[in-house]
């Protein structure tokens, strides 16, 4: 675990090479369990059976079933209370005693970063010209429709797409929120945002990020999204299991999540740790994700960014331990889509986030109002990743 107080600043990481690599081991054509799934849409039994699909289709296979089915996998625990919170200490109690490298991320401290052998180093990633492309998203019909959104741009436009071929970027992922009007039915799109990897399982997004009510509830994960898709394949996703939030105020926006399927071990992870005063505004911090006004459907990033301010944050409770949160207030340029987006800056042992992506946030002056894009870090932001890695790994 890295030693170093202030992260590189832009000219120290351009001074440093990325990391080489071997034989590239990145998980080009991997096909997660998550993506292998169906679901029954009406809960009944049947056969289900592939059968050849005739001479009109070159005789590929078909699958045939006496029930519909789904793809997708839905979330089973949201938030529900004494029972879940019980359930999850319990399995943090049991992550400890499995595996004794984990004692710093469960007490809420410093969770250290980790990239995969063979997976190169993005400290100087592929930035793309062109592609920007669109505002639009898909209604419960599943057709375009724009979107309802918000952009800040602070100083002019700094953003600019990266194709996330190389880690950090792999960890990054993109979010579709849907949720079932009754039981057994469609899966109906709710949203869009932006998560990043904190564990092998565990994932960090933004509390607001929230399936609307109904009988059933799903969050898909792609990571390394580009073109609607991983970059490492069409296969290459999951999905939430479980999730708890925390959304009183921007500080305290945060939502951690476990997923179906250990993807982190193949896109590696962010480690987490708090936010110093000290290093106000210095040019440290990058940020990646999915907002809107660049492209919905591949991932767009922004280094440089310096922290402008930081306020006090609403208290949370995590795991039965009251932490304070801290309101992280830079000048990235930011916009819908991004909510959830990691804020990270890089130490010699890799990147280290220090929030997540919360929107905006508007300070009173003497001089009028100051309108910063606002992370939730601090105290309560490393206990929540700390207890969702030892929870979910």
């Amino acid at each position: 675990m890295t030693t170093q107080d202030a992260p590189f600043s832009q000219r120290e990481l351009w001074e440093r090479d990325d990391v080489p690599v071997g034989d590239d081991q990145r998980p080009w054509g991997y096909v997660t369990e998550s993506a292998r799934l169906l679901m029954p849409a009406d809960g009944a039994e049947g056969e289900v059976r592939l059968r050849d699909a005739g001479e009109q289709f070159a005789g590929l296979p078909v699958l045939h079933a006496d029930r519909l089915l789904l793809p997708g996998v839905p979330g089973r625990d949201a938030n529900l209370g004494e029972a879940l919170t019980r359930s999850l200490a319990e399995r943090a109690e049991a992550a400890l005693v499995r595996d004794r490298r984990t004692p710093r991320d469960a007490r809420g401290e410093i969770g250290a970063p980790y990239r995969p052998r063979g997976v190169p180093s993005g400290m100087h990633p592929k930035v793309v010209s062109s592609l920007r492309d669109t505002a639009f998203g898909l209604n419960a019909r599943g057709t375009r429709t724009r979107l309802s959104n918000h952009s800040t741009i602070i100083g002019g436009e700094s953003r600019s797409l990266v194709y996330p071929d190389a880690y950090p970027y792999t960890a990054v992922c993109k979010l579709y929120v849907y949720h079932q009007a009754t039981p057994g039915g469609a899966w109906i799109y709710d949203s869009e945002a932006t998560g990043y990897m904190i564990g092998r399982s565990t994932m960090m997004t933004s509390g607001h990020v929230q399936p609307n009510a109904g009988s059933g509830w799903m969050i898909k994960v792609v990571p390394a999204c580009w073109n609607g898709q991983s970059v490492f394949g069409a296969g290459f996703l999951s999905y939430v299991s479980g999730y708890w939030s925390w959304n009183s105020d921007s500080g305290s926006d945060i939502k951690i999540c476990g997923l179906y399927d250990p993807i982190g071990d193949r896109t590696g992870y962010f480690g987490y740790r708090h936010y110093s005063s000290s290093w106000e505004d210095g040019d440290y911090w990058t940020m990646a994700g999915y907002p809107y006004d660049i492209s919905l459907a591949s991932m767009s990033h922004e280094t440089a960014i310096a922290v402008r301010d930081d306020d006090d944050g609403d208290d949370i409770n995590v795991n039965g331990s009251t932490y304070d949160t801290t309101q992280v207030e830079s000048d990235a340029d930011e916009a819908s889509g991004a909510s959830g987006a990691p804020l990270w800056g890089w130490w010699d042992d890799g990147p280290y986030a220090i929030g997540v992506h919360h929107g905006v946030e508007y300070d009173g002056t003497l001089f009028g109002t100051e309108t910063y894009s606002c992370a939730s870090g601090g105290d309560g932001f490393v206990a929540a990743a700390g207890w969702g890695r030892s929870m979910w790994g």
